[in-house]
């Protein structure tokens, strides 16, 4: 019941585990702007569910984001190489409303 975006990534941070930090997959987030794509990927998925669910609501239904960095996950590795994010729905709402009256 819940929704994901999910984002496959190919960036090289590096050949140690430790180059696919929590600090170091933030850091490649901004640096790339994945931060804003995200966000718009996240935008998009909102304003889907809100047209095709009856009862949506954005904290209930939307799970967050992942990205995946691939070269950084390993099957032993647990979460290594895996960002997560949820945007906040105030940004969500605040955007969806910009959209609906026109930039």
């Amino acid at each position: 019941g819940r929704y994901y975006v999910v984002d496959y990534k190919s960036n090289h941070l590096g050949y140690t585990p430790e180059d696919y930090s929590q600090e170091a997959m933030a850091q490649a987030m901004i640096e790339h702007r994945y931060d804003l794509q995200y966000v718009l990927y996240t935008l998009a998925l909102h304003r889907f569910l809100k047209n095709r669910l009856p009862e949506y609501d954005y904290e209930t239904h939307i799970g967050g984001v992942y990205y995946l960095f691939i070269r950084g996950m390993h099957k032993d590795q647990g979460q290594q190489g895996v960002f997560y994010t949820k945007p906040d729905f105030v940004l969500i709402d605040a955007l969806d409303r910009l959209f609906k009256e026109g930039i």
